[in-house]
């Protein structure tokens, strides 16, 4: 599936071809809500560079709300290199982020940790039964836009003992982030 969203103002013309990966198998309606998220992100992208301002001299990882879309909610994310997620979900939320600069390796459980290195304009799309950990690869900060549908409300967090994934928390909204 590919999409065409511009990634910055100058760009807004040029409009650069966004690769996307085949997303994971969708169930209880998430495609809906991904496809949502999606939508969120074009829309936003037309409306507001969001490189302008982003610090890519951050030494962590760092994560911003910038808006509501659609019924989506955005969030940019600087990734320094080495930089990680953590093995997590999204609650109920389905989603979809595109990187904007710089690389992220998705590592996704589904019995086994699979990766995929997502590059510049790469979207990725994802039901609500998805579990991953994001890590900024590469030599320079990578910055992406992700949209959650519906809202991000809680996140579940895991680490995986013995080969298999156990559950180490559940994050709420306003809580950590």
């Amino acid at each position: 599936m590919s999409a065409t969203f511009p990634t910055t103002r100058a760009r807004l013309h040029a409009r650069p071809r966004l690769r996307g990966t085949a997303p994971t198998p969708l169930r209880g309606g998430a495609g809906a809500s991904s496809r949502t998220a999606r939508a969120a992100l074009a829309h936003h992208l037309a409306e507001v560079d969001p490189l302008a301002g982003v610090d890519l001299d951050v030494t962590e990882r760092t994560w911003e709300r910038v808006g509501q879309v659609g019924g989506a909610d955005l969030w940019l994310i600087t990734w320094p290199p080495g930089t990680s997620t953590g093995w997590h979900d999204h609650g109920a939320a389905s989603g979809a982020f595109v990187v904007l600069r710089g690389s992220l390796t998705e590592y996704v459980w589904t019995g086994v940790a699979t990766a995929t290195t997502l590059g510049p304009h790469v979207v990725r799309e994802f039901g609500g039964n998805h579990i991953h950990d994001v890590v900024g690869t590469g030599d320079v900060t990578a910055v992406s836009l992700h949209a959650y549908a519906p809202s991000l409300d809680a996140m579940t967090r895991y680490e995986v003992v013995r080969g298999r994934l156990q559950v180490t928390s559940v994050e709420k909204r306003g809580e950590v982030w």
